[in-house]
């Protein structure tokens, strides 16, 4: 079983969850995932690595209500656990297995949107522990909807939020901080 050490509620359907996991924190990188099952009659969701913190073995996902699973999903409390919790999966992003130097020598610029910020923040995190200072541009349909912004703020360079309603700070889309870019 694997604890859910925090569940949040982020934002309107999105919830975050650190769940203690030492053999997926230890060895997972900016751009995998993990699949999660409830029980043994759970279905299994893919979800993206949002964090990780390799000395307290945890990990940590943000998902959002799309169906009957994540609804259930969303009720787990602190203490809860998974029965399966498995990862990670799939590819760590390509800039991790690259040559450093080379690596530095790049100007990165992040863009996401909505629950999408959650696989873009450890990869903006993983640059800045390798002294790389990069842009991320973040949007949402409104303040409410805007996700991680102190932690993203936190590793990023240069952060720049819109919302498409002007509810917070610039109205528009994230397209548009492109072109004035």
């Amino acid at each position: 079983m694997y604890k859910i050490l925090k569940a949040e509620k982020l934002a309107e359907k999105i919830f975050l969850m650190d769940v203690e996991a030492p053999r997926v924190a230890r060895s997972c990188q900016p751009g995998e995932f993990v699949i999660v099952k409830m029980d043994e009659k759970g279905e299994r969701i893919p979800l993206t690595i949002c964090d990780f913190d390799r000395e307290k073995g945890t990990v940590t996902i943000v998902f959002q209500i799309v169906g009957a699973s994540t609804l259930k999903m969303s009720e787990l409390k602190a203490g809860d656990a998974f029965q399966d919790f498995v990862g990670p999966l799939g590819q760590p992003s390509e800039f991790v297995k690259e040559d450093l130097e080379e690596v530095k020598k790049r100007k990165y610029l992040f863009v996401a949107g909505g629950v999408g910020t959650a696989p873009v923040y450890p990869q903006v995190k993983w640059m800045k522990q390798h002294g790389i200072d990069v842009d991320v541009i973040v949007g949402a349909k409104n303040k409410d909807l805007l996700i991680l912004e102190d932690m993203m703020k936190e590793q990023a360079g240069n952060l720049y939020i819109t919302t498409d309603d002007g509810s917070y700070v610039r109205k528009g889309m994230v397209t548009e901080v492109i072109k004035d870019w």
